[in-house]
């Protein structure tokens, strides 16, 4: 029996008490922050200290401005026809937005929406002696609000979401082109035609994502508050070795870290690595991420996240081969090609990282960023998985 499975029911009850009585947990919202007190008292007895940090940002900037893209997009269009110069600015604007703010999560567009404020809680365990290494063992509190065209579509999301992406590309290049040949008295021909049809057969496409990004909020068992309870769990356990014969850190300190945000462009993670960066560096600091906790059969590690440039730390995923192998399981190398986790945040602060998940990355989940998204979709075993790699990580770190 694996040291973490004394902890399954634990973490399962967490997740189960926080969805059912807390509920959905939009970014800077009342009931982030009640969970965040929730996570507070439940690490209080074994940390020395916790502190909650406030920052601010603007939440809703992230893909809040989803329908003024698709506007963009269709009047883009109509220009094309009319005066395509000012369709090449509108679909420059657009591809902008989308690039910065959504695929290299930089806030571009912040200013123009209302600012609220976020809570981090971290908890610091000390080692028996004197500190040499840190630690950090982090997942985030809100859940993200449903993507109704994933809810809709489901598999067929992905061709819908290149064709909306690609469409505003395809509008510059023709309405660039069109400008060019105007300007040099070229008349209209067959294939400045074919590329007007095609604009407006994606349209239909484009336009389905003005309903992308709404008020409802998902419940957010899997994503992320089963990785919150993991990282409770090894507070739990912390204590009781510490009281006991199990592996205790002799020269590592942990920090058990609740990030706020995630799902409105890593907004916590971002601020909380920039306040602590030149602190953590001062000691060799290693941060395990877990987000996506829900089936220990797909148990992964991301070597790379592309959209944020984020590489992992070889040692830390060198570790999750070895910590997974010594209690009998394959963990899957990945690249995660879309989006990001808050691991990519502190990679941008040159804190060695590393992102963990149990879910089947390879495909679009049904309950991923959707109302199904429940504690009847996580896996108990998913649970004492993730908490068993990460103490033996800790351990390996630590010796």
């Amino acid at each position: 029996m694996a040291a973490a499975d004394k902890y399954r029911n634990y973490m399962y009850g967490l997740v189960d008490r926080a969805v059912s009585s807390i509920g959905p947990r939009e970014s800077c919202s009342d009931e982030e922050k009640r969970l965040g007190r929730l996570f507070a008292q439940e690490i209080e007895p074994t940390c020395e200290r916790i502190d909650v940090e406030q920052f601010t940002c603007s939440p809703k900037a992230f893909l809040g401005f989803f329908p003024y893209l698709v506007l963009l997009y269709l009047a883009g269009v109509v220009l094309y026809y009319i005066y395509p110069p000012v369709s090449i600015i509108l679909s420059a604007i657009g591809i902008g937005i989308l690039f910065y703010e959504v695929v290299r999560y930089r806030e571009l567009i912040d200013l123009f929406y209302p600012k609220r404020e976020g809570e981090n809680v971290a908890g610091f365990v000390a080692p028996r002696g004197e500190v040499r290494k840190r630690v950090i063992v982090s997942a985030h509190l809100d859940s993200a609000y449903e993507f109704k065209v994933w809810y809709w579509l489901k598999g067929q999301s992905v061709p819908a979401m290149a064709v909306a992406f690609l469409a505003p590309v395809l509008l510059l290049g023709a309405s660039l082109a069109r400008t060019i040949a105007d300007s040099s008295g070229v008349p209209d021909n067959t294939a400045f035609t074919v590329l007007g049809i095609i604009l407006i057969a994606i349209s239909p496409v484009v336009a389905i994502f003005f309903f992308f990004h709404t008020r409802d909020v998902v419940p957010g068992a899997m994503d992320d508050m089963a990785g919150i309870a993991v990282v409770a769990g090894l507070a739990r356990y912390l204590r009781d070795a510490r009281e006991g014969d199990g592996f205790y850190p002799e020269h590592t300190e942990i920090v058990l870290l609740a990030l706020s945000s995630e799902e409105a462009g890593l907004r916590g993670a971002k601020r909380y690595a920039a306040r602590h960066k030149n602190e953590y560096l001062q000691v060799p600091t290693f941060a395990l991420f877990l987000d996506n906790i829900a089936d220990e059969r797909y148990l992964t590690a991301f070597k790379r996240e592309v959209w944020c440039g984020a590489k992992m730390d070889p040692y830390l995923l060198e570790l999750s081969r070895e910590a997974a192998a010594a209690n009998g399981r394959d963990i899957i190398t990945a690249v995660m090609a879309v989006g990001a986790t808050d691991a990519s945040a502190f990679v941008r602060e040159e804190i060695p990282s590393l992102s963990i998940c149990c879910y089947n990355s390879s495909r679009l989940m049904p309950n991923y960023h959707t109302r199904h998204d429940t504690i009847e979709n996580v896996r108990p075993e998913s649970l004492a998985v993730s908490l068993q790699l990460v103490v033996d990580m800790i351990r390996r770190i630590d010796e």
